[in-house]
């Protein structure tokens, strides 16, 4: 049990760090693929649920419902990074953009 509470942590911090500091067409492909990943988990969810008690049993996590728990957990803290990450990026942007009107219209108003 505490194996894979060790382990959820330190899938975490990476996938963390490596959203928050993604914001290309890389990692556009990367998201793009994750959401079909997603999709199949959700259908294979649907499917056959004894799959994520099997799955929790190997990794020795009480029932199906706290492993997909921690997984919901880690998917929405990374997203929430990557939010964080891609609101900076457009703050950068307006701020550029305010500077470089600002600039034009004195050029224009000397």
């Amino acid at each position: 049990m505490l194996l894979i509470r060790i382990v959820l942590v330190l899938l975490f911090v990476p996938a963390f760090v490596g959203i928050t500091r993604s914001v290309g067409s890389r990692s556009k492909a990367f998201r793009s693929i994750l959401l079909f990943v997603f999709i199949g988990l959700v259908a294979l969810s649907i499917l056959s649920p004894q799959l994520w008690e099997d799955a929790a049993q190997i990794l020795g996590v009480n029932s199906g419902v706290d492993l997909l728990l921690y997984g919901t957990v880690l998917a929405l803290m990374t997203h929430i990074a990557y939010s964080l990450g891609k609101f900076r990026l457009m703050e950068k942007r307006i701020a550029t953009l305010v500077q470089e009107l600002a600039l034009l219209k004195s050029s224009h108003g000397s």
